[in-house]
């Protein structure tokens, strides 16, 4: 697929646009504070207890999390291109919660955009997903980590702080590879 701009003009570069979930479409902050207040901080001084407590809420907390206020911003965008769901779920040691991971985006992504598009995601392991970069793929993500992992593996990352800033970032890359 040709990277199609505002103004129809189409670049020779073939490429593919992934695209995280976690805090870039979907507000995982609020979902995990809206269970606790402050539950968010735990994550990074108790993962175990963190992780529990999320797998308490069982596949609901995935699939009914709430959409990030410019979610839908960045989604109606990127769905004029090749993009495809890159989202994380939790270690696998940490129990239940890693299928219910699984299973809960897959059921958002296909309430929320459509059967087709939850069907080409891809849902894996975090340090899996550098296994999917190539000089022609994108990363959309909110972690610099994430990023840093893709560049190093050949691909292009947009670290995402808004809709806006993400979009721009891509419009200009579009310019520069034409």
């Amino acid at each position: 697929m040709s990277i199609k701009k505002n103004c129809n003009h189409h670049t020779n570069i073939q490429y593919r646009i992934y695209l995280d979930m976690d805090n870039v479409i979907t507000d995982f902050d609020n979902a995990c504070n809206s269970i606790s207040s402050g539950l968010i901080k735990l994550h990074s001084s108790d993962k175990d207890e963190f992780w529990k407590i999320i797998e308490s809420q069982k596949i609901t907390f995935w699939s009914e999390m709430p959409w990030k206020k410019d979610g839908r911003e960045l989604v109606d965008y990127l769905l004029n291109y090749n993009t495809t769901i890159l989202s994380a779920h939790p270690n696998p040691k940490r129990g239940n919660v890693a299928e219910f991971s699984k299973n809960g985006k897959y059921d958002w992504l296909a309430r929320e955009i459509g059967k087709d598009f939850a069907d080409k995601a891809i849902i894996c392991r975090r340090s899996d997903k550098k296994t999917y970069s190539s000089p022609n793929c994108i990363l959309v993500d909110d972690n610099a980590q994430n990023i840093k992992s893709w560049e190093e593996a050949g691909g292009i990352g947009i670290l995402h702080f808004t809709a806006e800033s993400a979009i721009g970032k891509l419009e200009q890359l579009f310019v520069d590879m034409d």
